[in-house]
């Protein structure tokens, strides 16, 4: 019976628990039997959705034990503005001296929710575990009267706070004095309605978390400290799950320059865009650099998907903004060339794989030119088939030209001389240039010299298609066998 407790309790999510759990009670009376008599796993857990005439004989069944409360404002009709649902489902619980275990809000800024947070927050709580506070348009929580005891969002009112996790919502960050959380979300802050933290006062925070599992930063940009003085940097060597998105390249730069975490941490980058005024080269190659410190060791996979440009391996994830190279007329302007300069040596020979989608397809000229420049180790080329590109020249063009080598000018280089396997990538059926593809094959395969001068280049070892052979004409098929016999290794799998 425990199990099957323990199984249904995972099918009931926050979001229609009530609805959820009824359905359960009506499919047999052995369910039925196990939800009443776990009230700790099954009666614990309110929301806004329940009706507020049943909040009293829901709380009694909850038989005193700590409740998570789900407050759910951002559905709430006009007539309840002035009385939203959270209040009433608070005032309830309070009216029993229930504890809370949980609490999750959603809904939008409005002076009773600000008064309603910091009661909840400045409060004693000794048995709370999470907060979760989604506030659209943001919203700043004051600490009331600078005297009082409650005035600090502390450890001693809450020691068992695990679990924090604030977007669009301002708390005073210079009074927190947070110890012993496992997992800080902090989201949407800046601006006049939720004030950020200061580089300093978040260093603040994650000194008093040395056991801080799961950090994510999102949409944050950091107040000036008006000291001089350089944040101290911070160890979090427990930490197994790094976040950050930054609006730019700054803030995410400022932030890996001031923690130190794991090898075994994961990290997942996001950066919505570059600007060229600024100085997000250097900024770029500072983030890469303490990237790469960590998780050189494995094979780096970059993938041109605009508008995102995307770096992974084993442990963790960075994306930045594409530019849209061959489109681009105003100066200055972000080329790929720029972007990978700032990568650094040991991660520009880590990348071995290098995937060009549809849309991206549009840079192929641009982005193949400067793979070959920056990438020496890639092996491994995934694209759409030129005839949907709009290229000044198709992909197979582009891996037929000589170059000069950035280091060596006075030999040719072939483009992408280590480059042994591609992957080639259909739509809607369409059936890729076989004979480009054969020419290309049979040239990179070739020993001759171009114009009197040896040529360095990889044989092609393995080709992947996603094309229908049921669709293909008598031609296309001597030209897929013909393919087959330049290369032992040619796999070709059914598009949908």
């Amino acid at each position: 019976m425990e199990i099957l407790a323990i199984i249904l309790a995972a099918a009931l999510p926050l979001r229609g628990y009530h609805k959820g759990r009824t359905n359960l009670l009506l499919v047999c009376r052995t369910w039925g039997n196990v939800i009443n008599t776990n009230p700790s796993i099954f009666w614990t857990t309110l929301s806004t959705e329940d009706p507020p005439s049943q909040h009293d004989r829901l709380l009694n069944k909850s038989r005193q034990m700590p409740l998570t409360v789900y407050l759910d404002d951002n559905s709430a009709d006009d007539d309840s503005a002035n009385y939203p649902p959270s209040r009433k489902l608070l005032e309830d619980v309070g009216s029993q001296r229930l504890a809370l275990r949980e609490v999750v809000y959603i809904g939008f800024d409005s002076p009773l929710v600000v008064n309603m947070f910091e009661a909840l927050l400045f409060a004693p709580a000794p048995r709370l575990r999470s907060l979760d506070f989604l506030v659209y348009g943001g919203c700043t929580i004051r600490a009331g009267d600078s005297k009082s005891q409650d005035a600090q969002i502390n450890s001693v009112a809450t020691p068992n706070l695990t679990s924090l996790s604030l977007s669009g919502v301002s708390i005073p960050w210079s009074a927190a004095v947070l110890r012993g959380l496992r997992s800080l979300t902090l989201e949407s802050l800046g601006g006049s309605r939720s004030k950020s933290p200061t580089l300093r006062e978040l260093s603040v925070i994650l000194q008093g978390c040395p056991d801080l599992q799961y950090l994510t930063l999102r949409l944050v940009d950091f107040c000036q400290d008006d000291r001089q003085e350089v944040p101290i940097t911070t160890p979090l060597n427990g930490l197994m799950k790094i976040n950050l998105w930054g609006r730019s390249v700054r803030p995410t730069c400022d932030i890996l320059q001031h923690i130190q975490y794991p090898r075994t941490a994961t990290l997942s980058i996001m950066i919505e865009r570059l600007v060229s005024e600024d100085s997000w080269q250097v900024d770029l190659g500072v983030v890469l650099s303490r990237v790469t410190q960590i998780w050189i060791a494995a094979p780096i996979h970059v993938e041109v998907d605009r508008p995102r440009l995307k770096l992974s391996a084993t442990n963790f994830r960075f994306n930045i903004s594409s530019p849209n190279e061959e489109r681009e007329n105003t100066a200055p302007r972000i080329t790929y060339r720029k972007i990978f300069s700032t990568f650094g040596a040991p991660t520009l020979a880590a990348v071995t794989s290098l995937s060009i989608d549809s849309i991206a397809g549009a840079n192929s000229t641009a982005i193949l030119t400067a793979a070959n420049e920056f990438f020496p180790n890639l092996t491994e080329l995934s694209v759409s088939p030129y005839q949907r590109l709009k290229s000044k020249k198709p992909w197979h063009k582009v891996l037929e030209k000589v170059v000069q080598s950035t280091e060596e000018p006075n030999r040719p280089v072939w483009l992408c001389p280590k480059l042994t396997s591609f992957k080639i990538t259909t739509a809607n059926r369409d059936c890729p240039d076989l004979l480009s593809i054969l020419q290309l094959v049979r040239i990179r395969n070739s020993d001759r010299k171009s114009k009197g001068k040896q040529v360095a280049k990889s044989p092609i070892t393995s080709i992947s298609m996603n094309l229908d052979s049921g669709r293909l004409s008598p031609e296309q098929l001597g030209l897929l066998n013909e393919l087959k016999g330049e290369i032992a290794d040619v796999r070709c799998t059914v598009s949908l």
